[in-house]
Order: C-alpha cells, then sequence, then structure tokens
C-alpha cells in the first residue's frame, strides 16, 4: 500500500512538474534561478540510493548530482532549492525509506 501511494504521489509530481517546465520554457520571459542544493540524506543500501536518485533525475527541473548515501545528496533544481530540498524529503525519500526499510523489518 506504501508503495502505491508512492508512485501514485511520485506520477503527480512528475505530471505537474511538466507542466510547470513547459510553461517556464513556453513564457516569454523564462523566470528561473537555476541553483545547486545540497541535503543530508538517510539513503545507504544502492537499491535506495539508485530509487532516490532517479526519481530526483526523472523529474523535469530536477538533477541528481552526487549522493553520499548516509550523508548527502547533491541535486540541482531549476527554481525554489528550499522548496525542492523539503519536496524531495517528505514527497520522495520519506516514503522511499518506509517501504525499504519496513520490508527489511519484517
Amino acid at each position: 500500500m506504501k508503495l502505491l501511494a508512492l508512485i501514485t504521489r511520485y506520477l503527480f509530481d512528475f505530471i505537474l512538474a511538466n507542466f510547470t517546465i513547459a510553461r517556464q520554457v513556453l513564457s516569454p520571459k523564462i523566470d528561473i534561478k537555476p541553483e545547486t542544493i545540497e541535503l543530508e540524506t538517510k539513503v545507504e543500501s544502492p537499491a535506495e540510493v539508485l530509487a532516490l536518485s532517479n526519481m530526483i533525475t526523472f523529474t523535469p527541473g530536477t538533477l541528481a548530482l552526487e549522493v553520499e548515501p548516509g550523508e548527502r545528496l547533491v541535486v540541482h533544481v531549476l527554481d525554489d532549492g528550499p522548496a525542492a530540498a523539503e519536496a524531495i524529503r517528505e514527497r520522495l525519500e520519506k516514503p522511499l525509506l518506509e517501504i525499504t526499510r519496513s520490508k527489511k523489518e519484517s
């Protein structure tokens, strides 16, 4: 059930990001403020690192640049770094860890 919730949330965010990028590209004045953000991460296993970095990179407007398992994650974003960092933590990393870590405990 948690996996289905993560997939649904991710697809919603993916579609929303596509529309946001399309609007920015098609507008007469591109109003973006690209930046590189660094945030702490709890992903440790190769599967967790792969899943999180792929979800970030596949989402338009973001690119996972570097992951140090259990330590830090470096991401390039097109706009609003603090909001992107919060979204990555709460909407991607947290649900992913709930899925991967609950299976280890079972």
